[in-house]
């Protein structure tokens, strides 16, 4: 029988990693930033932690991002640490693993956490906590009962709020069995020093507080703010303009149709200059968006129309079907990705950076509304519709005076040293 020769290795942690790796409570969480190193950590920890002839379960909100960010943290630091065992991983139908130190793991999606019953662990690391509901920790801490010992929870995420469950368990029920870590995209020393700036520059203040600084923000639902828009009569004579719409097929109820005209002037603001806004059918609807294009076009000439295309054949055809509608006009589409949220940052932050101004009409009222409701509101379509018309406006050419929004410097936090033998 050949032996392994046990190897001794440094491994560079910020504070906030040496922390939580160090912690000895049961009920473990990591809050931080964009690129703070949390699903580094989460794994790194697991594996430190993990025992022969155990088995752990590490837990993500799907199985697309157990895929591209919790599996792949996982295989990266155990092959750094030199027990990855490619003979004993399998990575389908169901990934698992057993690695040299005898431990094994299993790795599942919690977007069903009834599915998680079942096995007995000793430890459970669940990345992106806060995208998942609370039935799936309620379920995780349930399983931790291997060999008559108590297993450990350690949760990794990106703060979403006080009223979601990770604060209310990390923060107001927290007991001496319980702790939360919190990190700072800055505290990450091994990010490039232009990272935290460049992404900056694209949050308004509260994203940046949340995604950057990780922490936990009152009134979630105030996202966009009624002094941040200037009011005016009318808009520039010259300048760049699109019309983007969100549609909808639901007449006296649901969601709305919505066309959003905006205008980029010379003078490198963006201007709201009307707001088609209506429920309708199907056919009213696209009678609605031929006249819209047509009163564009005899108005301003050149104005794409861009849609949201949906996802699959249905949203083909339904471009198609708008496509021989607006034959003649500069038809558009758009293969959006993301949450609406996130969809919605960059023209946050430029409506928060002043440099939104919307033209005084009697739809504006309403719009103003909607926008200041969000995301916590009853509809979303004219803050979908405006956040598209930005995104197409801002990659027409570059602005030449736009407000630029910067970020604070911080001190960098000086490494910890986790040593460790492996064998």
């Amino acid at each position: 029988m050949v032996s392994r020769a046990q190897i001794e290795m440094t491994i560079r942690l910020t504070r906030p990693q040496y922390e939580f790796r160090t912690a000895p409570h049961i009920i473990r969480g990591f809050v931080g930033g964009v690129g703070s190193g949390k699903s580094w950590v989460g794994a790194y920890d697991l594996i430190r932690r993990a025992k022969k002839d155990r088995l752990y379960m590490v837990l993500a909100p799907t199985y697309t991002l157990l895929e591209d960010s919790s599996l792949r943290s996982f295989r990266s630091i155990a092959e750094l640490l030199g027990v990855w065992n490619p003979q004993s991983c399998r990575m389908s139908p169901r990934p698992y693993c057993r690695l040299h130190t005898g431990a094994e793991f299993i790795f599942r999606s919690a977007d069903e956490p009834d599915r998680l019953r079942g096995p007995n662990l000793s430890g459970v690391w669940h990345d992106e906590a806060s995208l998942c509901d609370e039935a799936a920790f309620e379920m995780a801490i349930a399983r931790l009962r291997e060999a008559g010992e108590l297993g450990r929870y350690s949760a990794t995420f990106t703060p979403r709020g006080k009223k979601h469950w990770t604060y209310k368990v990390f923060v107001e029920n927290q007991d001496a069995d319980t702790i939360l870590i919190s990190a700072t995209t800055r505290s990450n020393m091994f990010n490039d020093p232009k990272y935290v700036e460049m992404v900056g520059k694209k949050y308004s203040s509260r994203m940046r507080a949340q995604e950057l600084e990780g922490q936990f923000l009152d009134e979630p639902g105030q996202i966009f703010r009624r002094e941040w828009f200037r009011l005016v009569d009318a808009g520039p004579a010259s300048g760049q303009r699109v019309r983007y719409w969100d549609r909808a097929a639901t007449q006296g109820g649901g969601c709305y149709t919505v066309g959003v005209l905006m205008c980029r002037g010379f003078d490198g603001y963006f201007y709201v200059e009307d707001v088609v806004r209506q429920q309708l059918s199907t056919y009213a609807r696209d009678q609605l968006i031929l006249q819209t294009a047509q009163l564009d076009k005899a108005k301003y000439g050149y104005v794409p129309q861009w849609f949201e295309q949906e996802p699959g054949s249905a949203g083909v055809d339904a471009c198609h079907a708008t496509a021989r509608l607006l034959t003649g006009f500069a038809v558009q589409f758009d293969k959006v990705t993301g949450s609406k949220i996130e969809r919605a940052q960059p023209f946050e932050a430029q409506c928060e950076a002043g440099n939104v101004i919307v033209l005084n009409r009697n739809w504006t009222g309403p719009y103003l509304d909607e926008l200041c409701e969000f995301p916590n509101g009853q509809n979303a379509d004219q803050v979908d519709a405006s956040a598209g018309a930005f995104v197409k406006l801002a990659a027409m050419h570059t602005p030449t005076s736009v407000l630029p929004i910067t970020i604070p410097e911080q001190q960098i936090e000086v490494p910890q040293l986790d040593m460790g033998i492996f064998g």
